[in-house]
């Protein structure tokens, strides 16, 4: 298939306000993808070259895309730097000045690309920078406008991994009805490119039989929460497991021999970070075969819990031996996913227990995370003030029952968190910044506040929940225009629902997640979360990287929420 084809329909995604129509141009396109071909288009309309958990970067910064459109068009550097100025926009600037190609195949641009994501050590940046002029060379005007935005990232189409699936289903089994179908298989193998592969060759019949393998990521399951702590028991009626939670960075880990990698919330591989981590698991875990689960938190010489913000020191490219000396972790783990060749996804938390419980030998920097078996909510509570005074952020309870399986992905009632910011009355939420409003007085050549949304599960959009601007400090204001210039579009994005009186001065496409933490949930007529549901007195605490905008707090919680206040 001819790239061209599927530039014409990303040009078409661009002008499109709503997301039905989004997923009804990209069903009509899939249906005439050639098979092979099909996993590609996947990737380039999600913005990327490959699988999200795969650690395949490009690696070019915008001055070297720069240079590249300079050396494609034979015009000066300084002329395509002058119109960048202008546009702000790369992919208009490699559109006016590459033009002369236009027969590029899907093929050609990815090979291309992941051919220049490949090239690392010395003198692969002028390596970089040539193979992307060589490739700009052949492309059409429009074609090298989308291939500049797929290299810097900034396709900003906000198509996600959810409106594909949705496009997927519509386009091979002709409604979105296997969606679910579709979903529950993506959060076992989330690679879209794989997902679309199989539906489109083997339909809903291959999508069953997808399940965990090593070195592909599962996602996540989520715990839901509660306002008060002895609900924890109406959900639970039976025994509960009470875990220690941690102000960490959760992780997925998979043990495939010799070779082991390590998976963030996100997905994103974050192995080379934590080299020391990966000597824990591979000295103290008894099983070559396995997939398990835990938290890693930031730990003082005395073995004592830091904050989340020390632990993110530790997410670098470069020093990273000199950090692991100076900020070293504690890895407790509470569960196991697979074991010997054996899914263990569909077995209750018991068994999964045991199993986990077999392979681990504990010691300093790597252990069975703390808990208790109980019924009684006093004890509950007991644990969960002792978790507190250990520096704990409060406590996971999850179903002890054979029927608690780990449902991939999903947030539901088997697992449930109770953190120490709930007894005061105040609540967090991850939210993503889906806009902006420009700063006045003090805050001047900033922004004033962020718009802030929670995520719409059920029609994969993401709906405005408050106004941010409180809890910043001086210096991260300051970086915001920086930090969200990469994110900024033109115009509302087709899967962000804004009210008129909530209308910023500045457009985001959903993916800067941030924890926010507010008094309580009220109505308002400005904000479209739920039934007008909107945060009062938000406060800005911290970026959360390792969270994608698709595992924000969901509009069923802030509604669950409210009605039970």
């Amino acid at each position: 298939m001819k790239f061209s084809k599927l530039a014409g329909v990303f040009e078409k995604l661009e002008k499109v306000s709503s997301g039905n129509k989004m997923r009804g141009i990209l069903a009509g396109f899939f249906k005439k993808v050639p098979g092979k071909e099909i996993a590609i288009a996947a990737y380039f309309t999600t913005g990327r070259i490959a699988s999200q958990y795969e650690d395949i970067v490009i690696n070019l910064a915008e001055k070297m895309v720069i240079k590249s459109i300079a050396e494609a068009s034979g015009r000066p550097e300084k002329d395509v730097n002058e119109v960048y100025k202008d546009k702000g926009d790369i992919g208009l600037v490699a559109e006016k000045f590459c033009s002369n190609g236009g027969n590029l195949s899907l093929k050609d641009v990815f090979k291309s690309l992941r051919k220049i994501a490949e090239m690392s050590g010395k003198g692969s940046q002028g390596g970089k920078i040539t193979a992307l002029a060589d490739l700009l060379k052949k492309a059409s005007g429009i074609e090298a406008r989308y291939v500049a935005r797929l290299v810097l990232g900034t396709l900003r189409l906000g198509v996600g991994d959810m409106t594909v699936l949705d496009a997927l289903s519509i386009a091979f089994t002709g409604s979105k009805e296997a969606k679910k179908d579709l979903e529950h298989a993506y959060n076992i193998c989330p690679d879209i490119g794989e997902m679309a592969e199989i539906i489109a060759g083997r339909g809903v019949k291959g999508i069953k039989k997808i399940n965990v393998r090593l070195g592909r990521p599962v996602r996540m399951m989520l715990a839901q929460r509660v306002k008060k702590i002895k609900a924890i028991k109406e959900k639970i009626p039976g025994k509960i497991d009470v875990e220690e939670k941690y102000d960490g960075e959760r992780m997925q880990i998979h043990v495939d021999g010799k070779k082991i990698r390590i998976f963030s919330r996100r997905m994103d591989d974050i192995t080379s970070q934590f080299p020391d981590v990966v000597e824990q698991v591979r000295k103290n875990i008894k099983s070559k075969k396995c997939v398990i689960e835990g938290e890693c938190v930031a730990v003082d010489k005395k073995g004592n819990m830091l904050p989340f913000q020390k632990l993110m020191q530790r997410r670098r490219k470069y020093d990273v031996e000199e950090y692991v000396r100076k900020i070293p972790v504690c890895l407790y783990l509470f569960d196991l996913l697979y074991l010997k060749g054996e899914s263990y996804i569909r077995k209750g938390l018991p068994d999964r227990h045991k199993a986990l419980k077999s392979i681990v030998k504990d010691t300093r920097h790597l252990k069975f995370v703390k808990r208790i078996i109980t019924e009684e909510i006093d004890e509950l509570e007991d644990f969960f003030n002792k978790s507190v005074s250990r520096g704990g952020e409060g406590i996971i309870a999850k179903d002890y029952s054979e029927d608690s399986i780990y449902r991939a992905g999903t947030r539901g009632w088997l697992w449930i968190k109770w953190k120490q910011e709930y007894q005061k009355m105040a609540d967090t939420f991850d939210l993503v910044v889906v806009g902006a409003y420009a700063g006045r007085g003090k805050r001047a050549g900033t922004y004033g506040a962020l718009l802030c949304a929670v995520y719409n599960r059920e029609k994969d959009e993401f709906d405005t929940f408050c106004k941010l601007g409180s809890g910043f400090t001086d210096k991260q204001l300051e970086e915001l225009p920086k930090k969200l210039k990469k994110f900024k579009i033109k115009k509302k994005h087709a899967r962000v629902n804004i009210k008129k009186s909530m209308k910023p001065d500045v457009y985001f496409t959903p993916s800067v997640v941030v924890e926010v933490l507010g008094a309580e949930i009220t109505r308002s007529p400005s904000h479209s979360a739920g039934e007008d549901l909107a945060l009062r007195f938000p406060r800005f605490r911290n970026y959360r990287p390792d969270k994608s905008p698709e595992q924000a707090t969901t509009v069923k919680e802030v509604t669950q929420m409210f009605k039970k206040k």
